[in-house]
């Protein structure tokens, strides 16, 4: 029996998933391949570009052969317009809304009534607090582009030179009323990824545009969380069936070239 060939998955919480069973698309992926490709999920809630070269750094990523793929899924964490850390309103606000979601919306509720109650209110702080910082403190952006575009850069080209078949995804769609001036970013970026793509004959998928039609279409129940941010089980099913497309894609041209 022939060894299975690897997808390397690299990413932010988009692509590790949330909650302590780690919703993501992994699952699907595999059954969507099929035997020959085990499916690696390196990907940690949080990170930015940089955390996916740290990886390469410490050896952690690596091709076992030529028939071997690696998802990159970044810009989500770095593109992103948060309340200011650095101000005067940051440090004096509860701990419990410090940390890596920076006063994120919750993406789900509990099924209990009086849980969920908690919950909305829980968001509604989460909203006053994101809202005064931002009137005090103004906004911050963890990557700003150029110094994405040198890494995402370097990262593509690490892969490739290690045999790697690279498939570079852009940053998902995202609610601009939640997250103001967000939207405008990842689109920003993700020309900038699609550019850095074509430029080594890599395809990128656009799951910006996608998920934007689908939301348009059927709302964000539809396909995403209630943060409007991190997709759903059916947003996650759509997301594994657009990269098992690019990889049998892939695949075709392989085994056309031999």
């Amino acid at each position: 029996m022939s060894e299975s060939s690897k997808v390397c998955l690299l990413g932010d919480s988009i692509t590790q998933g949330l909650g302590s069973k780690k919703i993501n698309f992994s699952g699907e992926l595999s059954y969507l391949l099929g035997g020959s490709f085990e499916v690696v999920n390196l990907a940690y809630t949080g990170t930015m570009i940089d955390y996916a070269l740290k990886l390469l750094n410490e050896g952690k990523v690596a091709a076992k052969g030529s028939g071997d793929y690696c998802v990159v899924l970044y810009g989500n964490v770095d593109a992103q317009i948060r309340p200011s850390r650095t101000g005067r309103v940051f440090s004096h606000i509860p701990r419990r809304y410090q940390g890596g979601g920076m006063l994120m919306p919750r993406p789900f509720y509990s099924r209990s009534i009086a849980k969920r109650a908690g919950q909305r209110f829980d968001n509604l702080q989460r909203k006053f607090f994101s809202e005064i910082i931002k009137l005090m403190d103004g906004t911050e952006q963890w990557m700003p582009l150029e110094p994405f575009t040198a890494q995402y850069a370097e990262l593509l080209d690490r892969l490739l030179a290690m045999g790697f078949k690279v498939i570079p995804c852009s940053c998902v769609f995202i609610d601009g009323d939640l997250f103001p001036g967000t939207p405008e970013q990842y689109e920003l970026y993700n020309r900038r990824i699609d550019a850095l793509a074509a430029e080594r004959s890599l395809t990128c998928v656009d799951f910006y545009s996608f998920f934007k039609k689908k939301v348009k279409k059927a709302g964000w129940d539809s396909c995403y969380n209630k943060d409007h941010f991190h997709p759903n089980g059916e947003g996650y099913r759509l997301m594994a069936e657009r990269i098992a497309v690019e990889v049998r894609k892939r695949e075709l041209c392989r085994s056309d070239a031999r």
